[in-house]
């Protein structure tokens, strides 16, 4: 099962929201907005943006497929995200035996990441919106435990303003939603109730930026 948390977001364009994109000098190596283990992944083309979430896609189907509560997705997903078996859940492997997923988790030992290293379940949407000119800076699908990063999954991003208003029908459409994330810079949040909603507006922005040549 794909989690889902049950929250209102809000769609309408955050117009009282400083926007633009982060000034050279505060962006760092490890990108922009004081937050940790983030990089710069601005610049990818639709090319990069569209396999990273065909990739995403196909992970989250196979998640899907094997897991019926929140506990067991995010288990079998930290698992594959960070090539470690002990994170599945116990008997796994005994009861799906043919699974792919097994495979790529693999043994313990393996140098490869999925998704560039990004949450499964955000990382398309990162690398759409880096796509179009924007900047993302942080993101997460969120995660169980005592006290998560964030309750809902989230992308923290820059963008101009222009973007943001071509953006905005796109997030309406897939019931995702904007929030102010102006306390760690010139950031914009986009957020939802499932990974679902924003994979599906991932997918949107590569589409709609390839039908009207958008200027990436």
């Amino acid at each position: 099962m794909i989690p889902h948390i049950d929250i209102e977001v809000d769609p309408s364009f955050p117009a009282g929201v400083a926007m633009g994109m982060p000034p050279e000098d505060e962006i760092s190596e490890e990108g922009y907005g004081y937050f940790r283990d983030t990089w710069d992944i601005s610049g990818f083309s639709r090319a990069d943006a569209a396999a990273v979430i065909e990739e995403e896609r196909r992970l989250v189907d196979l998640l899907n497929q094997v897991t019926t509560t929140r506990e067991e997705f995010e288990a079998v997903a930290a698992a594959m995200e960070q090539g470690d078996p002990g994170n599945l859940p116990p008997g796994f492997a005994e009861r799906h035996p043919g699974s792919e997923i097994l495979a790529i988790v693999g043994d313990g030992d393996r140098d490869e990441s999925v998704v560039e290293a990004l949450d499964i379940g955000v990382a398309g949407l990162s690398y759409a919106l880096s796509s179009i000119g924007c900047f993302p800076a942080a993101s997460c699908r969120s995660h169980i435990g005592e006290r998560p990063w964030t309750d809902r999954p989230v992308v923290f991003f820059a963008a101009e303003r222009a973007t943001v208003q071509w953006l905005t029908p796109l997030v309406r459409d897939t019931g995702c939603g904007f929030a102010d994330g102006s306390e760690r810079g010139r950031l914009l949040i986009l957020e939802a109730p499932s990974i679902s909603n924003l994979m599906d507006l991932a997918a949107r922005i590569v589409a709609h930026a390839e039908r009207q040549s958008f200027n990436r």
